[in-house]
């Protein structure tokens, strides 16, 4: 099997509810949208890039379909389109950076690109991000250490959402957290995932499909599990007692290391004026620990140890972790991106309200 060959699996034609639309054309519309509520052109080409980018990799509950929502913030005074993002407090290989309330998108990129920049000369460096927002899909921070020859790390605070083990009530967070780590000639390795068996966003858009959860997805107001995504009020742990521990060593990570307050705190008088999201992101600079070759040239054989090993009867072919989402990133590049009108209805409405041109209609 020629693992770059297009795969059969991903979508190329629109399903009955859907609209190709090219990943170009979503970048411009997120853009002069954000534009139109006051946010520079530079920031606003940055954070619609990382949104289309998203939904060319077929994760569209964190890709463009948040925006309206996030205009919404910006209109009412709750998201800074302007802000001010600083390096409060630093070292050789840390640093704790002010978002100012800006996008989450400014902010973890900026965060990012900071702990990529010490990582160079320390090795690995960590940098914790507060007063910012909803920063989309944890992969692409994770994702940015790649063209550095480093591997990535991102994790996000969240409200709370998630029941602990054998609990029925919100109580912890859905952190999301992705992991990105450099190959040679086959796809990098991304490992995208929140703490819970979905996230929020993926139930959204079973709604929007009209699609049943799996069991053991969610329970709703009264604690008993239901498929039924409108009636989803709760979401529960992946793996039972093993994603709850996960989830207090991300939400550790992302909302007691910038601030001090965990995410069961929230709404406490000790978590007055730390309303904002939190983020914790690291870099690893490979050749500081073996030559970079030898480790991309090993990750190589890794992924064809893996994906040529014995199948299960029924599989096709064994996935390495994210590489579902490089496929359809290549596919749909050449094709455009399936996308629910729901979904486009939305961006189209905010679009006339605001005097942008859609070119998809």
């Amino acid at each position: 099997m020629d693992p770059t060959a297009p795969d059969p699996t991903v979508r190329t034609a629109p399903g009955p509810d859907e609209q190709l639309v090219r990943v170009e054309q979503l970048q411009e519309v997120a853009s002069q949208l954000y534009q139109k509520v006051g946010v520079s052109k530079e920031d606003a080409d940055l954070a619609a890039g990382l949104q289309a980018e998203t939904d060319l990799r077929g994760v569209h509950s964190h890709g463009t379909r948040p925006l309206p929502g996030y205009v919404r913030r910006i209109q009412e005074g709750k998201t800074n389109p302007r802000p001010n993002i600083q390096v409060v407090r630093e070292g050789p290989s840390f640093a704790l950076i002010d978002g100012d309330r800006g996008l989450g998108h400014l902010t973890g990129t900026r965060a990012m690109q900071t702990a990529i920049s010490k990582a160079r000369q320390t090795g690995i460096a960590a940098v914790t991000a507060r007063n910012s927002t909803h920063f989309g899909a944890a992969a692409k921070y994770a994702m940015q250490a790649l063209e550095h020859g480093m591997a990535g790390f991102s994790v996000s605070s969240s409200s709370p959402g998630l029941a602990p083990y054998g609990g029925a009530s919100r109580v912890i967070g859905n952190h999301p957290f992705a992991y990105a780590v450099p190959a040679k000639e086959e796809r990098p390795l991304v490992l995208d995932m929140a703490c819970g068996v979905s996230a929020w966003g993926r139930v959204g858009t079973m709604r929007m499909y009209g699609k049943p959860l799996a069991d053991n997805w969610v329970l709703d107001k009264e604690g008993r599990p239901t498929n039924d995504p409108a009636q989803a009020h709760v979401l529960l742990p992946f793996g039972g007692a093993k994603g709850y521990g996960l989830t207090l060593i991300m939400d550790a990570l992302s909302s007691l290391l910038p601030f001090g307050v965990s995410t069961c705190h929230r709404g406490t008088p000790e978590f007055a004026g730390q309303t904002w999201s939190s983020h914790f992101f690291y870099a690893i600079h490979i050749e500081s620990f073996i030559p970079l070759d030898e480790f991309v040239t090993e990750m190589d054989r890794t992924i064809r140890t893996v994906r040529e090993s014995k199948r299960a009867e029924g599989v096709d072919r064994i996935y390495l972790p994210g590489e579902i989402e490089w496929l359809k990133k290549e596919a749909w590049s050449r094709t455009g991106i399936p996308i629910h009108r729901d979904h486009l209805n939305s961006l189209a409405k905010l679009a006339d309200e605001l005097g942008v041109k859609v070119p998809w209609r």
